[in-house]
């Protein structure tokens, strides 16, 4: 019987300073500084390393974006003065004092930019509440027309207290720039200086025409110009069912009459409130000729305090035929979305 042959161990055949050497590297006794890492270690720390990338990478991408956002948002806000005018409204104080004005926070305030040669309105918007003194800005997105505003404009102010502009009510005082002010200027400062009189040039008299000329202006309103029933459009206006979901009670009607042969308003009046179906009526203001081929009706319904611009959710509806005045029973349909 041949006896088994043992094979010695490797362990003794290494001499005591190489045993030395593989108990200092190894991995478990070096410093943790040192340390390798048996194979497969290094997945998860290849896979953190890559999250982290990702991380980096998506950080940079939101903060580009954010930066091009805040870019283009400069760019339309310098865009935006450079076609307005801008500045301050204030009361003079004397007013209060002699009981002229009676400014609440339900008071609204009409600026108009009116163009001096012509005293056409070329711009209108509201400003709500009114807090005087308080930032105040009117210019192209206000703009009656998509066209440029260019040059220099006289600045008007109104306070408003039952939604009809032109209407005198008691407390409501009048200012305007003593001379016109051009368009890009950011440092305008006008002054409800006076009480109010009932027309955009504040000559005594309310329901005097808005406008010079034979067209008497577009911006008329007030019972006084609907006093008449011959120079006066009635009706209900309702809103298409489609539609209705834009329509809320806050938001403004604004009615107008356009004069075909003229190609402008002939009279504007601003409700407040909107209650669909409504009654309205709109008429022209004292001393306008009437055009007897009848007038072309619009209205609008008005979200942000400015009847000129288009808005997300307003509505328009359009007259299909002319209108003679003194017509009692027209009945008009909001029925698609106002875009300018």
């Amino acid at each position: 019987m041949t006896a088994a042959r043992i094979r010695p161990l490797r362990l003794a055949a290494r001499s005591p300073a190489t045993l030395w050497r593989g108990i200092l590297h190894d991995p478990f006794t070096e410093p943790f500084g040192n340390r390798k890492p048996p194979t497969g270690w290094g997945v998860g720390g290849k896979a953190m390393k890559s999250k982290t990338l990702v991380i980096i990478g998506l950080t940079a991408v939101f903060a580009v974006l954010v930066g091009y956002a805040m870019t283009g948002e400069l760019r339309r806000d310098r865009e935006l003065l450079a076609e307005s005018i801008t500045g301050v409204v204030e009361v003079k104080p004397e007013l209060f004092a002699q009981g002229v004005a009676d400014i609440v926070k339900t008071d609204r305030l009409a600026l108009f930019l009116v163009d001096p040669a012509t005293q056409e309105v070329v711009a209108l918007k509201f400003e709500s509440p009114l807090v005087p003194p308080q930032n105040i800005r009117i210019g192209r997105a206000d703009a009656r027309t998509s066209k440029p505003l260019t040059g220099a404009y006289l600045l008007v102010g109104i306070t408003d207290k039952d939604g009809e502009v032109f209407k005198v009510t008691p407390g409501e005082i009048y200012g305007r720039t003593a001379e016109p002010v051009k368009i890009g200027d950011q440092q305008v400062h006008l002054v409800l200086d006076q009480a109010f009189h009932g027309s955009l040039q504040n000559t005594p008299g309310g329901g005097a025409p808005v406008m010079a000329g034979p067209a008497a202006g577009p911006y008329a309103g007030g019972e006084g110009a609907e006093e008449d029933p011959a120079r006066t459009i009635r009706g209900t206006v309702r809103v298409a069912p489609a539609l209705a979901k834009n329509v809320t009670p806050q938001d403004r009607l604004i009615v107008m009459l356009f004069d075909p042969q003229a190609g402008r308003p002939a009279a504007i009046k601003i409700i407040p409130h909107t209650l669909l179906p409504q009654a309205f009526s709109i008429g022209l203001p004292p001393g306008a000729a009437p055009n007897p081929a009848g007038y072309s009706l619009r209205i609008i319904t008005d979200k942000d305090n400015s009847p000129f611009n288009a808005a997300p959710g307003e509505l328009v509806g359009r007259s299909v035929q002319l209108v003679p005045l003194g017509t009692s029973n027209v009945e008009f349909v909001l029925d698609q979305p106002y875009v300018r």
